[in-house]
């Protein structure tokens, strides 16, 4: 991990500019009150908020521990019948689904996106688009299944390359497309994005001898019905999947309490802007991390060495506070020149900076709650264990939902961000819990939490000072310089070992 994890960072990295620099010239084009801007900015959101809803987790959670199973024990042939079968069933759902939706999009958008105070002009026009981007369902899914397939057979570079593919697509579509085709165009370029993701996977699949034949017979070994691996996929898929409503679920709910703020204008796009933002630049480290973590901590499972599971989830939890803890802090301090640095120009003005920075802020509290939250629903589900990650995402989804609701009137866009920090948070630390009594061996001791106390106290400091300097490079060197002299000073194991490499 100690090589594959910084390279997989680094691809993931020129992926999140890429995404950032999409974002950017989307908020130039369309800033946050248009009719432009509220209708994409739904109709992007919807597709793939379903697809996490109904099926990400069953592909990362439920999919891969089996197929790993399959490819430890019986190997590569077994476990390449079962992802065909996999992927034939997964292609059928997300097809009808995405037809049916298609069909009714008028009372999809109405149930899920519309707001009352949304200008007339909004709805057909995100209706269009919605009907456009909705197949984005059917290929993400179809995209999600391969990395799977990869990442467990040890290949994570062309998985981490997706984003590059679609970003890719839809920058060439901004520079050479935008002036003439417009909002219809865009909702077109992130369709084909999408598709882009799907075909820089297969030649690699098929050098690994792996056939996608998704409609076809494909042959699996004869064996009793009752260990099917196909069975054990959907057994653990509904605890998994309403595990993984989480965070899908809460932005759903923020969408709908900011709905009818700033006079049905702002909320809905300033809300999607912040969120990115903070996924772009917390994803780049726990998601890399997650994607190695994951197939690993199933090998470790399948042939129950509790020692090697437990020691490996230790020092990527250490490693993962070391960097998430001042990344809140930093992210606090930095939200409204961050935020003006990247969206602000053309359509894209003051009153935007200020909203989508406020809803940076408060989304940053929930940074640490991210990171254990998708760290540790993995190390559950490497164990097939969906029952912890499944009670603390529904108690999670409550507390945001009430939250949400009853701050916004007071803290407008900032309370449901808030709301969101808060239930991840619990999340997160019920997992914790959680793990503490499923594990035969200890995952945290008395060294551990000291060390982490002497994280929170250096990233507090860190924050005090940073919040004093104009300028947010200056701002964010000063921020790290600190951190890390600090770090070394207190003899903190992490910046210790990274000096010594």
């Amino acid at each position: 991990m100690a090589y594959t994890l910084p390279i997989i960072m680094s691809i993931t990295l020129t992926g999140k500019v890429m995404g950032i620099l999409r974002d950017r010239l989307q908020a130039v084009y369309f800033g946050t009150y248009s009719a432009e801007a509220i209708a994409f900015s739904q109709a992007a959101f919807l597709p793939r908020n379903f697809l996490d809803i109904m099926f990400a987790s069953v592909f990362s959670a439920s999919f891969i521990p089996v197929f790993n199973r399959e490819l430890e024990t019986l190997g590569k042939d077994a476990a390449f019948a079962l992802a065909a079968r996999f992927i034939r069933f997964l292609l059928l759902v997300t097809t009808a689904v995405t037809v049916l939706a298609v069909i009714f999009a008028e009372p999809v958008y109405g149930v899920f996106l519309a707001a009352e105070a949304h200008a007339a002009e909004v709805r057909p026009l995100a209706v269009t688009l919605l009907r456009i981007m909705f197949p984005i369902m059917v290929v993400s899914s179809l995209a999600f299944s391969l990395t799977g397939i990869l990442q467990s057979m040890g290949q994570f570079y062309i998985p981490a390359a997706m984003s590059i593919a679609s970003n890719g697509v839809i920058l060439l579509y901004y520079f050479f497309g935008i002036e003439r085709f417009g909002v219809y165009g865009l909702a077109v370029a992130f369709l084909v994005g999408w598709g882009a993701q799907v075909v820089i996977q297969l030649p690699f699949l098929v050098r690994n001898g792996f056939f996608l034949r998704p409609w076809g017979a494909a042959p699996h070994p004869a064996r009793d019905s009752s260990l099917d691996p196909f069975k054990s996929i959907l057994k653990l898929s509904l605890p998994v999947m309403v595990a993984s409503w989480l965070l899908p679920v809460n932005l759903l709910v923020n969408t709908r309490a900011v709905g009818g703020l700033y006079g049905g204008e702002h909320g809905f796009p300033a809300l999607m802007y912040a969120h990115s933002l903070y996924t772009v630049i917390t994803g780049l480290f726990v998601l890399s991390l997650a994607n190695v973590l994951f197939p690993a901590l199933s090998k470790f499972a399948a042939v129950e060495d509790w020692a090697g599971y437990t020691e490996y989830l230790r020092t990527c939890l250490r490693g993962m506070l070391f960097l998430l803890l001042p990344m809140t802090f930093g992210l606090m301090a930095v939200a409204e020149p961050l935020v003006r640095l990247v969206f602000y120009g053309g359509r894209f003005d003051g009153v935007s900076v200020q909203i989508t920075a406020t809803a940076l802020f408060f989304f940053s509290l929930g940074i640490v709650g991210f990171g254990l939250q998708v760290i540790l629903s993995r190390a559950c589900f490497a164990l097939q264990d969906g029952r912890g990650p499944l009670v603390t995402a529904v108690l999670a989804m409550v507390i945001n939902a009430v939250l949400s609701f009853a701050l916004a009137p007071s803290m407008e866009i900032g309370g449901p961000a808030l709301a969101s920090a808060v239930g991840i948070s619990v999340a997160g630390v019920g997992l914790l819990i959680r793990l503490r009594g499923l594990l035969p061996e200890r995952l945290w001791d008395s060294r551990m939490i000291f060390d982490i106390g002497k994280m929170l106290a250096l990233a507090l400091v860190m924050y005090a000072v940073v919040s004093l300097i104009d300028g947010i490079f200056l701002a964010a060197a000063a921020g790290v310089v600190l951190y890390l002299l600090g770090a070394f000073i207190l003899k903190i194991p992490e910046v210790t070992l990274w000096i010594k490499r």
